[in-house]
């Protein structure tokens, strides 16, 4: 039964994601042709002034048809702005509002290019920007915005297409409070939330670089017909934009003859009659319902569904019920997690969620699996646990894993003298010079644990962060590209015992810390979850959770194939700490708020997945009289068998290197043995060790 088949949610799920055609049409307030002049072709006066290195080109998108671009040098002192002596646009102002316009750059040559920012010309620290990777690793489009440090900045944060590859591509995004909605070449591309960051008043409206106090960020390429409307374009609108259209001909009001706020076309196209408001026949008018779905004419039309038509995208639950339970009419799977909306609502689970009971794993593929799509501790957490290093113990060459999978993990200058008494525990020590544990692991193995769409990673950790400069107690990584991480340690200036995350793949956004403190130098129990499905990282520190709005990045390169504890492992080691860790465990699925607490409260992994006790689970002896045990036990362990006739006297020893099984581990005790004499043995003791 494949409980964790990969399973990549796109945008977060929720009725929001769709932009609705709306009877209020977006006005236009910035048109910028740019052939051969930086003006206003909207009628507002808005002119803008080129300095530095700009030329205008012939070189346009092939949609255009014809007309000029501006080139940019890429050099300090190459910008455009707008309204300079008059304060900028302050689009961003706005509650909604959308900006459009034609870019070709490649994102790999100048890292941080801006090809439209909105700041301060007093103040270094607030900005909008939109332009280049920061890092120049790929071809996306990087969204960047600031007003105060830490969790009040946003970014950087990356499209998942391209748009900066040395050819002419569409950008354009739409900003309702905060929510951006990112398009490129007329699709859908990403959905970023800032609206955590403080509202600022920028003063400078830039495109092709950056206008503070001084220029920066200066854009290498060419941009075309730049645009912005007061509110929010539809996704058709943009498409048309996409497509060529001229921003004049985009936000115009449709042919209303009877003012109704019905377009006449639309009328026309679904059957009602467009000189009729429903004085005559409410049937036409906005209130009409000719299908009987509870969901009017005017919410018809708003919402892109078909009034003659109940039940418009087919899933089982009419337009007017979808309307009320906030999904999207349109779609028949809102959250795309393979159940239709109507089979979500006759199931009990959130047809807004892919998963609804968070527990990592996607509702249709629990409907499929056997197991509840509403309870977070089905399936199983036994049936969760990936890993589990005690850290107690050494074999001089390794340290084991208690989990199913027995991956022990590699010494690296590290032996039993690195193993310690702790306030009563039994921990690994590390000396932050070049002591870390470590393993590489094979194509089909089932770690490392950042390969699911869902996992947890818990330990116990007594590290003081302060005067620590970004040290890793807990790391995956590659042992050959420097690019993908995931890690886990002390803040990457030391300035205080924070927690902080570092999350890189083809793009980071970046160090992420703690709302606490808890690397004080005492034991503190740290778990860390992931979610693919709401697109949700948690950290909760003893037990309680400390933070869950962190900015989310998959880690999606096949390159990662390590995990280490104690620093990082690539092609050499770096970022060791000096601390203690104890009881390691990798989870794949979000581990319940319960369960973390019960980690935290002192149960060990093995406790809490229902695998630790060790018992012989059986005796038996055949027709032959030959006598079996068998025990639970531990993948990659070697164990000792011995027996005794009363008990009170010695043990004999039958074997001190039987390798484990697997789960259940068997040992046969031939007859014929002296043990085995039924004449003179009536009865024998076995013994089992680890």
């Amino acid at each position: 039964m494949n409980l964790y088949k990969p399973f990549r949610a796109g945008l977060p799920a929720a009725a929001s994601l769709f932009l609705l055609p709306t009877t209020a049409n977006a006005e236009l307030v910035g048109y910028w042709k740019l052939d051969d002049n930086f003006n206003d072709s909207s009628g507002k006066g808005n002119d803008g002034v080129f300095f530095g290195g700009t030329t205008y080109e012939t070189d346009v998108p092939t949609a255009l048809g014809g007309g000029k671009s501006v080139s940019f040098d890429g050099l300090a002192g190459t910008y455009g702005a707008i309204n300079p002596d008059s304060g900028g646009m302050a689009i961003t102002t706005l509650p909604s509002y959308s900006v459009s316009m034609w870019v070709k750059g490649d994102g790999t040559l100048n890292s941080d290019d801006r090809v439209f920012s909105e700041g301060m010309s007093t103040n270094n620290n607030p900005l909008f920007n939109v332009g280049t990777h920061n890092q120049s690793a790929d071809g996306s489009v990087d969204f960047y915005i600031r007003n105060g440090g830490g969790a009040q900045t946003f970014g950087h944060a990356y499209s998942a297409g391209t748009a900066f590859d040395g050819e002419w591509h569409h950008i354009a995004w739409v900003d309702n409070e905060g929510i951006i909605d990112l398009y490129i070449d007329g699709d859908l591309d990403g959905q970023f939330d800032y609206s955590n960051v403080p509202d600022f008043t920028p003063d400078t409206t830039t495109i092709g670089g950056i206008l503070r106090a001084t220029d920066c960020c200066n854009f290498l390429g060419s941009i075309d017909e730049v645009a912005m409307w007061d509110t929010a374009l539809t996704p058709e609108e943009i498409a048309s934009l996409a497509d060529g259209a001229s921003a004049a001909e985009v936000g115009l009001p449709p042919e209303d003859a009877d003012g109704d706020g019905l377009p006449d076309e639309w009328e026309t196209a679904n059957g009602l009659d467009p000189d009729d408001d429903g004085s005559t026949n409410v049937i036409n008018g906005p209130d009409g319902d000719p299908d009987s779905d509870n969901s009017p004419n005017a919410e018809e039309y708003a919402n892109g569904t078909d009034p003659r038509d109940g039940d418009s995208d087919d899933d089982d639950l009419n337009d007017g019920a979808e309307v009320a339970a906030g999904t999207d009419p349109t779609n028949p799977d809102t959250d795309g997690d393979g159940l239709n909306d109507g089979a979500e609502i006759a199931a009990g689970t959130n047809p807004l969620l892919s998963d609804s009971d968070g527990d990592g794993i996607a509702d249709n593929d629990e409907i499929t699996n056997g197991t509840s799509p509403t309870d977070i501790e089905s399936p199983s957490i036994g049936d969760l646990l990936c890993a589990y290093w005690p850290l107690d113990s050494t074999d001089g060459t390794t340290t084991p894993d208690e989990g199913p999978n027995g991956y022990h993990l590699d010494l690296m200058n590290m032996d039993a003298t690195n193993f310690v008494t702790d306030e009563g525990r039994a921990v690994a020590s590390f000396n932050g010079v070049d002591t870390i544990l470590a393993r590489v692991h094979g194509v089909d193995d089932a770690l490392p644990i950042t390969q699911y769409p869902a996992y947890t990673i818990s330990m116990w950790v007594k590290v003081t962060g302060t005067g620590q400069n970004d040290r890793r107690f807990f790391s995956e990584s590659s042992s050959f590209n420097n690019d993908p991480l995931l890690n886990l340690g002390t803040r990457n200036n030391g300035a205080d015992n924070s927690f902080d995350v570092y999350l890189r793949d083809a793009g980071t956004p970046n160090h992420q810390f703690s709302t606490g403190q808890p690397l004080d130098g005492t034991w503190r129990h740290i778990a860390y979850t992931h979610n693919d499905a709401n697109q949700r990282i948690q950290l909760y520190v003893d037990g309680v959770l400390d933070r869950e709005d962190w900015i989310f990045k998959d880690i999606l390169s096949p390159d990662l194939d390590t995990t280490s504890i104690g620093g990082i492992l690539r092609a050499t080691s770096c970022c060791l700490v000096e601390g203690f860790v104890d009881d390691v465990s990798l989870w794949k699925g979000v581990m319940s708020p319960a369960k973390i607490a019960e980690l935290a409260s002192g149960s060990t992994p093995g406790e809490i997945a229902g695998t630790a006790s060790f018992e012989i689970t059986s005796i038996d002896r055949d027709a032959a009289g030959n006598v079996t045990i068998t025990w639970n036990s531990r993948p990659g362990v070697v164990y000792g068998v011995s027996a005794s006739r009363d008990l009170e006297g010695s043990w004999a020893e039958l074997t001190d290197s039987y390798e484990s099984q697997g789960e259940q581990t068997s040992f046969t005790l031939p007859a014929g043995t002296a043990f085995l004499d039924p004449a003179t043995e009536p009865r024998i003791f076995f013994r089992v060790t680890r």
